[in-house]
């Protein structure tokens, strides 16, 4: 949800597409994998991927992402996004001009923002910014106040669309301690479950008053 809210606002920043974009994933644990399949039904295109085990790149190819290498995805991916967990994994030497990645495993990344913008990316986060803080507790709270069967996909959306909105004209992202994040995604969430039919407690007016969250003419 937090990466392709992220994400959303990287290629507005950068002037990229992100529907058109090739997406490459390194680190196809739990985090990858998600990801990975999050993207593929935001963007409907296959994603790249790589990882140290064979299992992760099949469980990967099964999702209908493309199993690759590191040099491969460094060398074709628009976008990089990294979850292996392994420090300074991306070596500056590999960064394309024109990239935008996220080295996002915590607390130390595959490469800094610092030195993937000094090698050339368009646009670099790590995990400290780039975090899933941000759709704590708003997914659960909306879902809970919605009392929702389940969270599917169109409530995820939502949560990564108001992530996106709440962010001011500069930003990646919002900052985590800033409350109206976690309230509008907390009624996207909820309209989004009474919307998709998974709701099981209708919620008036009076509840999303407070919050007036819109798609992102850029999404």
């Amino acid at each position: 949800v937090v990466v392709l809210a992220a994400l959303i606002n990287a290629c507005k920043l950068t002037e990229v597409k992100l529907q058109e974009a090739q997406i490459g994933l390194i680190g196809l644990g739990a985090a990858g994998l998600s990801i990975g399949k999050f993207l593929l039904q935001y963007t409907g295109n296959p994603i790249l991927g790589t990882a140290k085990t064979e299992a992760s790149r099949q469980r990967h190819a099964e999702a209908g992402g493309i199993p690759s290498s590191l040099d491969e995805i460094m060398q074709k991916a628009d976008i990089v996004i990294a979850t292996s967990g392994v420090r300074g994994l991306i070596e500056k030497s590999k960064v394309r001009k024109g990239q935008i990645i996220f080295a996002l495993s915590n607390p130390y990344p595959e490469i800094t923002p610092e030195d993937a913008r000094a090698a050339g990316a368009a646009l670099a986060a790590d995990g400290k910014s780039v975090n899933n803080l941000l759709g704590y507790p708003g997914i659960w709270r909306g879902a809970l106040d919605a009392k929702a069967r389940k969270i599917n996909y169109d409530m995820l959306k939502a949560a990564s669309l108001a992530i996106a909105c709440t962010a001011s004209e500069d930003e990646l992202v919002p900052s985590a301690l800033d409350p109206k994040v976690h309230l509008a995604v907390t009624h996207s969430v909820a309209r989004a479950a009474i919307d998709s039919g998974v709701a099981q407690r209708q919620l008036d007016d009076d509840y999303f008053a407070s919050t007036d969250v819109k798609e992102p003419p850029w999404a």
